[in-house]
């Protein structure tokens, strides 16, 4: 597939064309931190091939980092005035 497609990044996988990466739970916290920040920030936030290759457990590890960030922006949001 051409740059920009299915398949060329983890991140727009999950995000763009909403698609099964590291597992459910992984990917909808994704898609919810997407809705807070950009995707500049969303790429530099992890590194999203290492993670793609995870084995269960650090996949677990990776859906608490993805909790605590989400949490954490939630929180920075509604300090901004957000609707969160």
């Amino acid at each position: 597939m051409a740059a920009g497609g299915p398949g060329d990044h983890p991140l727009t996988d999950v995000v763009n064309f909403n698609l099964k990466v590291y597992n459910k739970e992984c990917d909808e916290l994704i898609r919810e931190i997407s809705k807070l920040i950009s995707m500049n920030q969303l790429y530099e936030m992890f590194d999203w091939f290492d993670n793609f290759s995870a084995t269960r457990s650090r996949l677990k590890n990776f859906e608490v980092e993805l909790n605590e960030k989400l949490e954490k922006l939630k929180v920075d949001a509604k300090r901004n005035g957000w609707e969160v």
